[in-house]
């Protein structure tokens, strides 16, 4: 009895579930391979362990310990603050390398996916199991962190297949052979059965989730809720979760902003202004993410906020061709005589620069140049320290900035 599978189809659909290993200190280490297999906890701004990386695991580190007690008992451990902007950039590059092998993903969390790859064997010449192979060397080679894949019938069992051999593991579960997954997995375990349901079907014998799908539908109806049904339906392999495919906006920007000592001289608040503009595309090359739009924002010594926005002739992450635009933008909003403090540069609609295509009227030459230029101060400002090559527009305020910090400054014109 408990061989017999519950389903004789094999694929009636397939559903992948993506899920990052130990995903926030995955890409801290990512960032700064000084951290690669070194005990890395994140959290420090709120004084609790939010992400722990596998090795840090390994010493007995869990989330929410205090840090205090991480700090005394691990001194060995890399404590780091949240760097929750990163974090969403790299979750955008996750699933705009997963939107590569089916336009059906879902951005369940800012570490986990859901994909509908049905049918696409075909496409991709691959079986189900290969294409979430492609898909987790993918996000290796390119992000440097690992994810778990599970593929299964339903987003119930595909979820329960990525948990089950972690991390950087793939488990693939066609139809005939869910029934032992099932047998494998405690109940608890089942996403969606909290502490309370599950204390109860162990009083009526159910310790795994084999036990609770052969339960009689009669069972589910009488003790439990609706959503226990669904729960229950997924396990065997009937497909009641649909996808969720709209796109997460909060993974859709980029912003910078700097305080600065009150002025009315348009010069320097436009450097500074240019200075966000460098840091920011600065930022959307470093995780090879273009904007198609751009918005910028003022405020004044009587903290009274303006701004404006403009959609970009094509997704860009030159500060040289974004400035363009922003030259027209900043004269529109300026006003003569004003005292402002801060400006703000918002580059959004982000897209995966391997993504975008050129139109009939983009010049190849300019665009190649400029993607050398960035290229080469990315490298130089790498090698020698962030902001040594600049536009010379910013220079005023880099002037002040430095000088302030009595830190030489190195006048190079780009």
């Amino acid at each position: 009895m408990r061989n017999q599978p519950l389903t004789i189809s094999s694929w009636p659909t397939a559903i992948l579930h993506a899920d990052g290993d130990g995903f926030f200190a995955s890409v801290e280490q990512a960032l700064n391979p000084a951290y690669k297999n070194k005990p890395v906890v994140t959290g420090h701004e709120r004084g609790m362990a939010i992400a722990v990386s596998y090795e840090a695991k390994a010493l007995g580190i869990t989330r929410g310990m205090l840090m205090n007690q991480i700090r005394r008992t691990y001194p060995e451990c890399i404590i780091l603050p949240g760097n929750y902007e990163a974090y969403m950039l790299f979750a955008k590059r996750m699933f705009s390398i997963m939107r590569r092998y089916t336009p059906a993903v879902e951005e369940y969390s800012i570490d986990e996916a859901f994909a509908d790859i049905t049918g696409l064997r075909r496409v991709h010449n691959l079986g189900y199991e290969e294409i979430a192979r492609k898909i987790q060397s993918d996000i290796r080679k390119e992000l440097d962190i690992g994810v778990s894949i599970g593929v299964s019938l339903t987003k119930s069992l595909a979820k329960l297949c990525s948990k089950f051999r972690k991390p950087n593991g793939i488990t693939c579960v066609k139809g005939k052979y869910i029934h032992i997954l099932l047998q494998k997995t405690p109940i608890e375990k089942v996403w969606g059965i909290g502490p309370s349901t599950s204390s109860l079907l162990r009083k009526y014998q159910c310790t795994t989730a084999y036990d609770f799908v052969m339960k009689p539908v009669s069972f589910i109806n009488h003790y439990l809720t609706k959503r226990e049904l669904e729960i229950y339906k997924e396990l065997r392999g009937e497909m009641v979760f649909s996808l969720d495919l709209t796109k997460k906006d909060n993974y859709q920007s980029i912003s910078k902003a700097r305080t600065f000592e009150a002025t009315k001289e348009k010069s320097m608040v436009f450097a500074e202004m240019v200075k966000n503009i460098e840091e920011a595309t600065a930022k959307c090359r470093k995780y090879k993410l273009t904007a198609k739009r751009v918005s910028i924002f003022f405020k004044t010594q009587q903290f009274v906020t303006s701004g404006h926005e403009a959609k970009l002739s094509r997704h860009t992450a030159s500060a040289i061709e974004i400035l363009e635009v922003v030259k027209v933008l900043f004269d529109h909003c300026y006003k003569e005589g004003v005292e402002y403090r801060q400006t703000t540069c918002v580059l959004s609609e982000l897209t995966d620069n391997n993504s975008q295509q050129l139109t009939i009227f983009d010049s190849v030459l300019r665009i190649e140049q400029l993607e050398k230029v960035s290229g080469t101060v990315d490298a130089i400002n790498k090698n020698m320290g962030r902001g040594k090559i600049h536009l010379a527009a910013s220079l005023p305020a880099r002037k002040q900035s430095n000088a302030r910090l009595a830190i030489p400054m190195m006048n190079i014109r780009v």
